[in-house]
């Protein structure tokens, strides 16, 4: 019992030193190769709402091509809609990441002119690509962005695909 309680205070002083040099801490800036910590965000998540416009329009173009009606499509139709999910699973959790509702409808900032949905759902999947390379400033989520680069660029290709399968 006597060493339970020795162990208990070791840990709780533990805690303490730990406390008081995480407060020092959080008063430096964060560089490369040190431990993050939340504290230290030299950046501000509400000044980049670049993701929500990109989430906003992927949601488009998955509903524009999540309702395949030609059947040689189909397939190049759903990879595209695979790879829109995928990308949108990434960016849900960098906007938590971010202290961001992810489920924040922003309207859609591609315009259509009248397209055809193949063609509209490229010119947002473009423009979510535009919105999703902005510089990122949290060094986590670099590499998630470069996922979702990734995911919407595959995306592209599926719907290029579904279009000159559907023009022969």
């Amino acid at each position: 019992m006597q060493f339970l309680q020795k162990s208990t205070v070791a840990l709780l002083l533990a805690g303490v030193a730990l406390m008081s040099t995480g407060v020092a801490m959080a008063e430096e800036p964060w560089h490369e190769g040190n431990a993050w910590r939340y504290e230290q965000h030299p950046w501000h998540p509400e000044q980049h709402p670049y993701y929500m416009h990109a989430m906003t329009d992927l949601r488009l173009a998955r509903d524009l091509l999540a309702r395949p009606d030609l059947p040689r499509v189909v397939q190049d139709e759903h990879h595209a809609v695979e790879e829109i999910n995928q990308a949108l699973h990434i960016m849900q959790d960098a906007a938590i990441d971010d202290g961001k509702n992810p489920f924040v409808r922003m309207p859609p900032d591609a315009d259509s002119h009248g397209e055809d949905r193949f063609h509209h759902s490229l010119r947002l999947l473009d423009k979510a690509r535009q919105d999703a390379s902005q510089r990122e400033d949290d060094p986590y989520l670099r590499d998630l962005q470069q996922r979702i680069i990734l995911h919407i660029g595959e995306a592209e290709h599926a719907v290029q695909a579904a279009i000159s399968e559907a023009l022969r």
